[in-house]
């Protein structure tokens, strides 16, 4: 019987060799397939390797047959190494990819929860459904958002293991991520302005003004510096992407009749600082003039926040919004004047940007 045709896409390969492209990363993956056995064997992206192991592969098929007794021989035992052994491992991989500091510091924490339930087992007997009931535990504690993040990790890291060879399959596939249902409430303009209001930092007000204007995360927010204006642009590196960006000083809020320069100019203040928001008086270890600690940040917008919302008689439920959702309303804000709010927010997709656009029901929607 005359072989079945190979898949067009793989005629510059030797036969039993095959590729699979990892459509997250992009990265083409080469396996071998023995005609014998049917067994899988990964040989990692290099192509060139690839092909030289499995024309070797096939020239010792042809020049030694297997006989009947060998191939009824039991299969010889596979090496199966410690989970935590290839953990050493993946934190090398993850460390030449460059990430930020924050990005590292958060994948190692999941690390070292991944090494806690999985450490002692063999990497090669990890099984699908205990990756399963691992994440459904996750999803029953109410940590759905943590089920998807860790799901994510895991799957690249045997994605990894299978490109060098620790494993032959990725037992993650079959696994589905978890619904998540966003539970924090959005910040409208009407409660934006009276938190501005019961601000009682000078740098909060400055901090508030700058985060509606650019639409930065409060990360890049507390690292400007006077000199990342040039030449009539703030000139951001978000901490989280990398993604660099220039603000036009020009760029306006008319709902709050701000622009960004004159923001700037009201972050120049009696002292002398090279941050645009820092603290104007010595408090205890916090000096004047010195950046503010993003914990600070957060914890006096929630108390100016819990404030308007008494002033206003709001109740803002179990999850109120944080210093973070104003980077959603300046979408928003910014969308209703026209301007291009994915590229202000500097998100590599549409997709995502239409998350922050999104008011979950928190805003009157006007028809005329």
């Amino acid at each position: 019987m005359a072989p079945r045709p190979r898949n067009p896409g793989s005629k510059d390969l030797p036969p039993n060799l095959y590729r699979k492209t990892d459509k997250r990363n992009g990265v083409t993956y080469y396996t071998y397939r023995d005609p014998v056995s049917n067994r899988m064997f990964g040989l990692g992206s290099d192509k060139a390797k690839a092909i030289a192991e499995a024309v070797a592969a096939n020239m010792a098929l042809q020049v030694v047959p297997p006989t009947l007794s060998a191939r009824m021989a039991p299969e010889p035992a596979v090496t199966d190494r410690k989970f935590s052994d290839w953990v050493v491992e993946y934190r090398q991989i993850l460390l030449d990819r460059e990430l930020s500091e924050s990005s590292m510091r958060n994948l190692h924490m999941r690390l070292n929860r991944l090494e806690k339930a999985f450490g002692e087992r063999g990497i090669r007997s990890l099984t699908t459904m205990d990756i399963a009931e691992n994440l459904s535990a996750l999803v029953k504690e109410g940590k759905a958002q943590m089920a998807r993040v860790m799901r994510s990790l895991l799957r690249d890291l045997f994605m990894e293991a299978m490109a060098r060879g620790w494993v032959d399959t990725n037992p993650v596939e079959a696994t589905r991520a978890a619904r998540v249902k966003v539970k924090r409430q959005r910040l409208t303009l009407e409660l934006w302005k009276a938190i501005y209001e019961e601000a009682a930092q000078p740098w909060l007000k400055r901090a508030m003004e700058l985060a509606l204007i650019t639409g930065q995360r409060r990360e890049d927010i507390a690292s400007f510096v006077f000199k990342d204006e040039v030449d009539g642009f703030l000139q951001v590196v978000q901490s989280k992407t990398g993604t660099r960006l220039r603000i036009s000083t020009s760029v306006t809020l008319e709902c709050i009749g701000l622009s960004l320069g004159e923001v700037i100019r009201r972050c120049r203040d009696r002292v002398l600082s090279k941050h645009l928001v820092h603290h104007h008086r010595t408090i205890s270890r916090a000096k004047a003039g010195t950046t503010v600690m993003l914990d600070t940040i957060s914890k006096e917008f929630a108390a100016a926040r819990d404030r308007a919302a008494e002033k206003l008689g709001l109740d803002l439920g179990a999850n109120p919004p944080t210093f973070h959702e104003q980077r959603s309303l300046a979408a928003r804000l910014h969308d209703q004047q026209g301007r291009d709010a994915q590229q202000l927010l500097g998100h590599r997709s549409a997709k995502m940007t239409d998350l922050y656009r999104d008011a979950r029901g928190a805003e009157w929607i006007d028809v005329a």
